[in-house]
């Protein structure tokens, strides 16, 4: 996961790293919120032994262009106000 503190606000997209007070001291444990947005990057499949996939994340912040186009394009496709955006956004992803 790459997070790049330079280029996010803190004050938007908070996050912690709270390894320290984890339960797991041998992880590594960042806390984010909910609205946080990450860009997909490389994607390995499991090695021969393993189920698990290994995905790279890089977070985003509130001035990327791609995130901007996107969202202003959803807008656009889900008018509306309240419980029938929701709805038609539901319906919409699936």
């Amino acid at each position: 996961m790459t997070i790049d503190q330079s280029k996010i606000s803190t004050s938007i997209t908070p996050f912690a790293m709270i390894h320290e007070h984890s339960a797991f001291r041998q992880e590594q444990e960042i806390l984010f919120t909910m609205h946080t947005v990450f860009r997909v990057g490389e994607i390995t499949p499991p090695t021969s032994n393993n189920r698990l996939w290994e995905v790279q994340l890089t977070i985003t912040d509130e001035s990327d262009p791609q995130l901007a186009g996107l969202t202003n394009h959803i807008k656009q496709e889900i008018d509306g106000s309240g419980w029938h955006r929701m709805g038609k956004l539901m319906l919409k992803v699936g």
